[in-house]
């Protein structure tokens, strides 16, 4: 075996196959094959072998034979325990030799793969971040409470019929793109919360301030990525017909109000106010603790040197696909619709998830090399004691806590640590910077032992699995390994 390195973390793995070697392949490829074939006189898999190459020729193996040599030549490779811990992704088989595959002449095959990537850690202290004041303004608390309050409000008819953001509004609407009404562009009796963003942009602004019984033409343009091709960027005019309008009646904010919601420790509206603002402010300063780590790990990830496997990558960006296609799925909608909705084409979806899985690939091994290099892997004790800690919750023992949820322990406590690191030893200052949303990832878990394959043109697991982490939602990604066989690779005939 002899192994060349190439570009994009790849290697390749060159076997030479000696005519022995084959001609236990051709033995193992006729067992399989025998039985798939009809040869009269003889039961499906019962001919003897000079019988099924007379009438098929030793050729119809070829195949088979060359995939029980590329499995062999796979074990090989995880026989190495150094490289099978750094093979990622499926191995990409090739026939070498310049000459046909033939029987009794040795030939040469490759196996070609991805490796884990060297990554060259940037300056990852230090960093400069924002550290912004975390302030709750007396309206910010009023328009909490305000909200908490909904549940006993009543909505009412208002006494002055003038629409108001906020306000109901009961209306018909008549929808024109060229003077040509549309589908779904009209309906009567309609009800809409003013300001609540549920329709065209524009088109609750100008209802703000009709008046009961008024008619008026609200001009408006559809987005340009809007679900339906035929309406997208068009202007249009929708003829508005005002019935009702309504708002929500609160009850009076009192003392005794507040006890009736028999909140701890909380009888006073003063209480209720003070309680608020505490939550608030808890509120924004997690929100503020993301922002920071988001703009910390983005300038990390910006100045890293890595040079990237494309199978990681994929593996990120099918994920996500993967995740979008399952909601749809749930909603009972085809994915295109489900994209529609989300006022995004088939186009923009596929770059914006390339985008996506890349910078997440990218996160997974920068965190990681984090990981190694300030020691901040969990030890056994402690992933025990995470699972002996839900284990009482879910009444269950720790060994299956463990066995379920290994990889996320390490992963929640190891990505807790980095970020603990990188926070504290930020430099704080400057001005807010954009965030890149794209790094949504989380700590990758540490990398465990390598499962083998037991044919070739399988795709396996291996146990460590790489969990990514963002302030809003958790995904995780998995390395694999494996061989996937091309026959055409085979120049036999």
């Amino acid at each position: 075996m002899k192994i060349e390195q190439l570009k994009n973390s790849r290697k390749k793995a060159i076997f030479d196959v000696t005519p022995e070697e084959f001609e236990k392949a051709l033995d193992q490829a006729f067992e399989k094959v025998n039985a798939t074939k009809t040869i009269k006189g003889f039961r499906p898999g019962h001919a003897p072998r000079h019988v099924f190459e007379k009438n098929f020729g030793v050729e119809m193996l070829y195949d088979e034979a060359l995939n029980v040599i590329l499995n062999q030549k796979a074990q090989e490779l995880y026989s190495d325990k150094e490289l099978s811990k750094e093979i990622v992704g499926q191995f990409e088989p090739n026939f070498e030799s310049e000459d046909k595959l033939e029987r009794g002449k040795p030939f040469v095959i490759s196996l070609t793969f991805d490796v884990y990537p060297e990554v060259n850690l940037p300056q990852y202290k230090g960093v400069e971040c924002v550290a912004a004041n975390v302030e709750v303004t007396d309206a910010e608390v009023e328009n909490a409470i305000k909200q908490a309050m909904a549940k006993d409000a009543s909505m009412q008819v208002k006494a002055e019929q003038v629409i108001e953001s906020g306000d109901t509004a009961n209306f018909d609407f008549v929808g024109t793109v060229d003077g040509v009404e549309f589908p779904g562009g009209k309906a009567e009796n309609y009800e809409l919360v003013i300001g609540s963003g549920q329709f065209i942009p524009g088109f609750e602004d100008q209802m703000i301030g009709m008046k009961a019984n008024e008619v008026k033409d609200v001009n408006v343009t559809f987005p340009e990525n809007y679900g339906e091709k035929s309406l997208a960027g068009k202007p249009a005019v929708f003829k508005v017909t005002l019935h009702e309008v309504k708002h929500q009646v609160y009850p009076e904010l009192t003392d005794d109000y507040v006890k009736e919601q028999k909140m701890d420790k909380v009888e006073t509206v003063a209480a209720w106010k003070e309680a608020k603002k505490a939550e608030l402010v808890a509120s924004k300063e997690k929100s503020e603790k993301d922002r920071q780590v988001d703009e910390i790990i983005n300038k990390i990830l910006d100045n890293a040197v890595v040079d990237m496997p494309k199978s990681l990558e994929e593996e990120r960006i099918q994920q996500i696909r993967a995740q979008y296609e399952q909601q749809a799925k749930m909603y009972n909608i085809p994915m295109d619709t489900f994209l529609g909705l989300m006022q995004l084409t088939k186009e923009k979806f596929e770059e914006e998830t390339e985008k996506q899985g890349k910078r997440q690939a990218l996160f997974n091994v920068v965190v990681s090399k984090i990981i190694e290099v300030e020691n901040l892997a969990p030890t056994k004790e402690e992933l025990e004691a995470k699972a002996e800690e839900d284990a009482k919750v879910q009444k269950t023992t720790k060994e299956v806590m463990l066995q379920r949820n290994a990889p996320r322990y390490y992963s929640d406590i190891a990505y807790s640590r980095v970020i603990e690191l990188l926070l504290s030893n930020a430099n704080m200052s400057g001005e807010p910077a954009p965030v890149k949303k794209a790094t949504a990832a989380k700590a990758p878990a540490k990398k465990a032992s390598t499962t083998t394959t037991k044919k070739a043109s399988t795709t396996t697991t291996k146990k460590a699995s790489t969990t990514t982490k963002s302030t809003t939602a958790k995904t995780t990604a998995k390395k694999t390994t494996g061989t996937k066989t091309t026959k055409t690779a085979t120049k036999a005939e």
